[in-house]
């Protein structure tokens, strides 16, 4: 099981506005599996328990990084949380919240609340602060609009998204089409 740490946070944050019931999308972000149809970054999501609190999986990416969530809170037909890391650290917490805006318009949010030391753990601590903000926040800002818009896309035209559909992300894939 990942835990949670009791660290400072970097947050990034995106909404979107999806041409579809409620219900529709909460289905869909509910589905075991479905980040291989609308992740633009994931390669495989394997699922080893889903539906409730204590539900995990795993996504590879297509640049083969392989990380796993562990789900903290599950709110039907709301949301739900998660932690996502490596082994038994995480490296941030992840909000995925379901609001109807009418009966034909619902709103899709993900908030990622980042470790960032633990993120960056790998460089010296001086250099942290300069790549949280040159390279981390552009990178992961990037990456949850892709994800999000992704959802967007497979919910409003029922097609799979693609590889980078919405741009490559270094941090997650590769440019290559084969993965």
């Amino acid at each position: 099981m990942l835990q949670k740490q009791n660290l400072p946070t970097t947050v990034i944050f995106c909404k979107e506005q999806i041409k579809s019931d409620a219900n529709v999308v909460w289905n869909t972000i509910a589905t075991p599996g479905i980040l291989e149809f609308c992740h633009p970054f994931c390669k495989e999501n394997k699922v080893t328990k889903w539906g409730e609190v204590g539900s995990k999986d795993s996504i590879v990416y297509y640049n083969n990084l392989k990380l796993y969530r562990f789900f903290t809170e599950w709110k039907e037909k709301k949301g739900y949380t998660l932690l996502i890391g490596r082994g038994n650290v995480a490296v941030a917490e992840v909000f995925w919240n379901v609001e109807a805006i009418n009966d034909k318009i619902t709103s899709l949010s993900i908030s990622i609340h980042i470790f960032t030391d633990i993120a960056l753990k790998s460089y010296p601590k001086f250099l942290r602060p300069l790549l949280k903000y040159i390279y981390l926040i552009p990178k992961m800002s990037h990456y949850i609009k892709s994800v999000v818009k992704g959802f967007k896309y497979y919910i409003e035209t029922g097609k799979t998204v693609e590889k980078n559909m919405f741009g490559l992300n270094k941090m997650f894939s590769t440019k290559t089409l084969a993965s």
